[in-house]
């Protein structure tokens, strides 16, 4: 068959991709149980909270709710009614701050609360009471702005940050204002709408410190209105634009908003609003109304490209193109020769590394390293100070490890493989301690977290000789926890601190300091891990004890389908996110199980017609 190219001499305009049409728009979700106003929601619209808000006259509510994508459920109380307040977090974990006590004289509120998925607890207070300011960020890692501030009998611009326990003054908004919408993270906010007064579009992006204005505002100036999305991709729903109630939607690409053919069903202002710009939900709002609707955006039309070529056969032409469906699955490997607990993983899922862990009694620790194929492990190199709950990174050929404890006591003794045995390096970790993360290769490598007389947060960077103390650590300490990724680009994730507090709260690492980003789905510890900092999978842990497996993209976690076989915790872990590699733990006893953890596609060969 000859290419079109070379009969006619030029390329032609092709789809790419299957041609469907747009499916962009807001459909009627299910209806709160309480119908209220000035409510506040987080999460995302499968896995929606829903907290405080009031309605006639003006009574303030401590009424909290769970979406599920269909239904709301009540669930427990807020431990104070609020009314209009500012949010941040997911389902599993809300955060509530500031806000008033509603009618006769709405007294503005400092307090913040704290949501775990069962229960509401007091949190720290804000330096500035204020009614109405925008939220943004995780419960460990939130931003508080805007507001009306009784002080200044008008709108606020002050910026505040919380770290799971307190609040600390950010950089002030440009443009002081109230009943503002928000979206993003702590150290990439968005702040969007408001009344200063009048109704303002103003548009704002912080950086962690800073506020920016873009010259580009909202199309429809309005207060009070929904938002979610990210700094770069953001939506803006509802609101009031002084004359009236609206119905519009924009959408905020990092540059410029856009204003959507897609409209609520209903004018609506004081709503709720969280999700992305993909999958959005507006809930509550005026009217103390029960009504929710989901935005969904399915994908735009299809674009024509001028690149590539099609098949010509002298009467159609044709574009060929895959695309695939991807399955998570995890697989029996070959058992560890030396079952147990504790245990370090480096390398991949088909040139793995296992080495130390605990096998007693009577033996506690062990030097013991194993080396796995892809099918079956094999006897390596022992380690020349037997240690469990230690730290690895690299590779079957170039491995690391540091730290864990002896038996005695806790080391600070680095080791290097080289594929058949271990030599002690002379530098040592200048904080010694056990239960820690890592990440890296084995001459550039990092730890962090871990316990030494306390749960710690200090990060070490390894550069082949010699360990070096980052002054910035962890923002939240812990130990047990897992990470994977590169010494400038690392993700730690799950853990523990007092009093054996299990933790989802994942953080990044640039090189110099770690940034709070979205949680886990289920908070545990003595996880694995594997992968990069854009592409990670975590895997077992506890409590309770469980094979549940999540994928991270570099932003969210999502739950995988798929399951270990063998629930356990404190286990080994190496590979990639496609293909990750799980090894021995604990479960009712030592473990020896390795499981291997895939992401396949199904291809789907396509033909479009062009013309």
């Amino acid at each position: 068959m000859a290419e079109y190219k070379g009969i006619k001499g030029f390329k032609v305009q092709y789809l790419d991709q299957d041609p469907v049409p747009a499916i962009a728009g807001w459909t009627s979700g299910g209806n709160l149980n309480q119908g209220r106003s000035r409510l506040r929601a987080v999460g995302t619209q499968t896995e929606a909270l829903a907290f405080g808000g009031g309605n006639p006259p003006a009574t303030a509510l401590n009424n909290t709710e769970e979406y599920n994508g269909s239904t709301w459920s009540n669930a427990n109380t807020m431990g104070t009614a609020v009314y209009n307040q500012g949010g941040a977090g997911t389902q599993t974990a809300g955060l509530s701050f500031g806000g008033n006590g509603g009618a006769p004289t709405y007294p503005p509120f400092n307090t913040t609360e704290e949501y775990d998925g069962t229960n509401w607890t007091a949190g720290g207070t804000m330096g500035t009471a204020r009614d109405g300011p925008g939220g943004a960020g995780i419960q460990t890692a939130a931003l508080a702005f805007g507001g009306y501030d009784p002080n200044l009998a008008g709108s606020s611009g002050s910026t505040e940050e919380y770290d799971g326990t307190s609040w600390t003054a950010g950089g002030p908004l440009s443009t002081a204002r109230q009943a503002v919408a928000g979206a993003g993270t702590q150290t990439a906010g968005l702040a969007f709408g408001g009344v200063v007064p009048p109704q303002t579009g103003a548009t704002e992006e912080y950086n962690g410190s800073t506020w920016a204005s873009n010259p580009t505002g909202l199309n429809t100036a309005r207060q009070s209105l929904g938002g979610a999305g990210t700094q770069t991709a953001a939506l803006a729903f509802g609101g009031n634009t002084g004359p009236a109630l609206t119905t519009a939607t924009e959408q905020y690409d990092g540059t410029s908003w856009t204003t959507l053919s897609a409209t609520l069903a209903s004018a609506v202002e004081n709503n709720g609003g969280c999700g992305t710009t993909s999958l959005a939900l507006s809930t509550g709002g005026s009217g103390d109304t029960n009504a929710t609707e989901e935005y969904s955006n399915y994908g735009q039309p299809n674009t024509f490209q001028n690149v590539g070529q099609v098949w010509y056969n002298g009467t159609t032409k044709a574009l060929k193109f895959t695309d695939e469906t991807f399955t998570d699955a995890w697989a029996t490997g070959g058992n560890l020769a030396t079952a147990r607990e504790s245990i370090t993983g480096a390398g991949t899922q088909t040139a793995g590394l296992g080495f130390g862990g605990y096998v007693g009694p009577p033996t506690v620790n062990t030097t013991a390293t194993e080396e796995y194929d892809g099918t079956s492990w094999s006897p390596g190199g022992s380690l020349n100070t037997g240690r469990y709950n230690a730290a690895g990174a690299g590779t079957q050929t170039a491995g690391l490890v540091f730290g864990g404890t002896t038996g005695t006591g806790f080391a600070t003794t680095t080791e290097e493989y080289d594929g058949s045995s271990w030599a002690t390096s002379p530098g040592s970790l200048n904080t010694q301690r056990q239960q820690l993360g890592a990440a890296g290769i084995q001459t550039a490598g990092l730890a962090f977290g871990g316990y030494d007389t306390a749960e710690t947060a200090v990060t070490e960077e390894y550069d082949g000789t010699s360990w070096a103390s980052n002054p910035t650590g962890l923002n939240t300490a812990r130990r047990i926890l897992a990470g994977c990724g590169t010494q400038t680009a690392a993700v730690a994730f799950g853990g523990r601190n007092p009093p054996g507090t299990a933790l989802g709260s994942t953080e990044e690492y640039d090189g110099s300091t770690w940034t709070s980003v979205n949680s886990m789905g289920t908070a545990r510890y003595g996880l694995g891990g594997a992968g990069t900092q854009t592409a990670a999978v975590g895997f077992g842990g506890t409590p309770p004890t469980t094979g549940a497996t999540e994928k991270y993209d570099g932003t969210s976690w999502t739950t995988s389908p798929a399951s270990m076989s063998t629930a356990r915790y404190n286990l080994g872990g190496a590979g990639t996110k496609s293909s990750a590699l799980a090894f021995g733990g604990y479960t009712a006893g030592s473990s020896a199980a390795t499981e291997e953890f895939t992401i396949t596609g199904t291809k789907n060969i396509k033909t479009i017609t062009v013309s």
